[in-house]
This record gives C-alpha cells, sequence and structure tokens, in this order.
C-alpha cells in the first residue's frame, strides 16, 4: 500500500526530530500535569481535604485517560478524577466537584490572556483573527454566567442524583471564589500551566526544525483547546490532529513539518499520557472508581460501558 507523498514527507521529517528537543516537550508535559496535581491539593487544602500528591498526580492521569477514550469534551476525565479522590478520601463528591469548578473558572483567566495576546499578535501580523475574538467574549460571558448560578444548578443536580445531603455552601463557587489568597495562587499556577503548555507546542515544533515567534504558540494553545473541546470523537482523535496541523500551517509551517509537529505533541499527550494513565487505573483506585461512576450514571439514565 502507497503511503500518501503528504504523510510520506511528514515522516521523513519525524526521523530527523532532535530528541533533545522531544524530550524537553516530554518534561514539560509531566510538569505540566505535576502542578496540576499541586494546585488541586492547594484548593483541597483549603476546603479541609487532605490529598497526597501522589493520589492527586495519579488522580489527573487516569482523567487524562478517561478524556482521551471518550467523546465529553473533557468532562468524563474530571468526573474519573471526583471519583479517584472519593475513594482515597472519602470526601463528599459534591464538594470534589465544587473544587474543580472553581479550578475550572480559575483557569479561565490564563486562557483569557492568552486569547488576548493570539488576537493582538494577529492584528500585528494583518490577520482577521474573528473566530478567537468570538471565544474570547464566549468564555467571558461563560465563566460570568458559571460563577453568577454555578451553586443553584449545582443544588439542582445534586437532588436529582440524590446527592442533596452533601450540599455544603460554605465551599460554595461564590464563596471560594472571594477567597482572594486562593483565587490568586490558583490563577497563578493555571498561568504557570499554560505558559508550559506554549513552550511545549514550541520545543516539539523546534524538534522538526521549525522556527517561528514563540507568541504565534499561544494562538495555536487556543485553538488546540477549543478543538479539543468541539471534537465528538474518543480523545478528539482525528479532528484534533486536522484542526492542529492546519492552524500550523496558517502560522507558516510547511505541510509536512506541521503533521510532523503534531505528531509529537500528541505522542506525549495522547500516547504516553493514556498508556500512564491506564497502569494509574489498574495499579490504583480506577476500577473502582469506575464502579462508583457507573452506579452514579445508571441515576441519570445513561450507563457507561
Amino acid at each position: 500500500m502507497e503511503v500518501p507523498e503528504w504523510l510520506s514527507g511528514s515522516l521523513q521529517v519525524l526521523s530527523r526530530a532532535d530528541i533533545r528537543y522531544v524530550l524537553l516537550t516530554l518534561v514539560l508535559y509531566i510538569t505540566s500535569v505535576s502542578i496540576y496535581a499541586v494546585r488541586w491539593i492547594v484548593v483541597l487544602r483549603k476546603v479541609g481535604v487532605k490529598l497526597r500528591f501522589r493520589d492527586s498526580f495519579a488522580a489527573y492521569l487516569a482523567s487524562i485517560l478517561v478524556n482521551n477514550i471518550t467523546p465529553s469534551a473533557r468532562a468524563g476525565g474530571e468526573l474519573m478524577r471526583i471519583a479517584y479522590a472519593y475513594i482515597k478520601t472519602g470526601t463528599p463528591m459534591i464538594k470534589l466537584l465544587n473544587t474543580v469548578a472553581f479550578e475550572r473558572i480559575c483557569e479561565s483567566v490564563p486562557v483569557i490572556s492568552l486569547a488576548a495576546i493570539a488576537i493582538f499578535e494577529a492584528l500585528v501580523a494583518g490577520d482577521k483573527p474573528i473566530g478567537i475574538i468570538v471565544e474570547f467574549f464566549l468564555i467571558v460571558a461563560g465563566v460570568a454566567i458559571g460563577v453568577k448560578y454555578w451553586d443553584k444548578i449545582l443544588a439542582i443536580a445534586a437532588r436529582k442524583l440524590g446527592f442533596g445531603d452533601n450540599l455544603d455552601s460554605s465551599v460554595s463557587i461564590k464563596r471560594l471564589v472571594k477567597d482572594r489568597s486562593l483565587f490568586i495562587v490558583t490563577v497563578v499556577l493555571s498561568s504557570i500551566v499554560w505558559i508550559l503548555d506554549v513552550l511545549r507546542l514550541y520545543t516539539a515544533a523546534l524538534a522538526v526544525g521549525w522556527e517561528a515567534p514563540p507568541l504565534r504558540f499561544a494562538l495555536a494553545s487556543v485553538m488546540y483547546l477549543v478543538v479539543g473541546l468541539l471534537a465528538v470523537t474518543p480523545g478528539g482523535i482525528g479532528i484534533v490532529e486536522g484542526g492542529l496541523t492546519a492552524v500550523f500551517i496558517a502560522l507558516g509551517a510547511s505541510p509536512s513539518v506541521a503533521l510532523a509537529t503534531v505528531m509529537i505533541e500528541r505522542l506525549i499527550s495522547y500516547g504516553f499520557a493514556s498508556l500512564i494513565g491506564l497502569l494509574v487505573i489498574i495499579a490504583g483506585g480506577g476500577p473502582q472508581a469506575w464502579t462508583l461512576l457507573r452506579s452514579r450514571w445508571r441515576q441519570t439514565g445513561f450507563t457507561p460501558r
């Protein structure tokens, strides 16, 4: 079977990749996951929950696997993370859910900042970033609505799922957001992760010999997030690769170099992360967490296979 010319070219570029930059890309990814684990520990301790670093790290790896095998716009992974922490600590799942929602609100700050940087960079380059501008305002509106109505939505959902007795107003989203020190620390940690994500795309590009202004990868990082959230395939497979390759080509890479860059990134964030996540689920509290998720999902009328 003949290999398409565009794929053959990408494989040739990949075969000449600088292994030092590939390893650096891997290190940046592991560092990002570690910071995510620390961030959750900080938030959990604020609400009186003690979770060990290794358990928080493992919970994130397990959630990455679930994200990579389900078309759930990352929701499935968050549920796995919550269930994993529940197995390890016995903390009411509603409290854990609130901490995850708070993290997402804090994470919107660097995302909005990255989108603003991407818009500025595109305008300077003479482009018309209509899609990013629309995304920018949608994120801002989504965060505002989430902060205002999350507690009410959660209360309704909790009663339907039989969690009503576990609602705790002392850890509501509004109270967590009003905690200035917690908010600042969480935003700073989230910002560091997003900077590392931009650098990860940059080092993946350097690995195949593509040198472009680092700010270009801020735009790519934002679009990477959007494509991943909108993808309807498990882990966004196929859609994410195609979308990110198109973004890199638009940013000046040749098709073969763009695809080779995406291959390195996805080999790490999809292949490596899924493998480690699977090992965590097998060796850790994953089976119990999955059983718990199945029992809760049955109450919604949907049972995952």
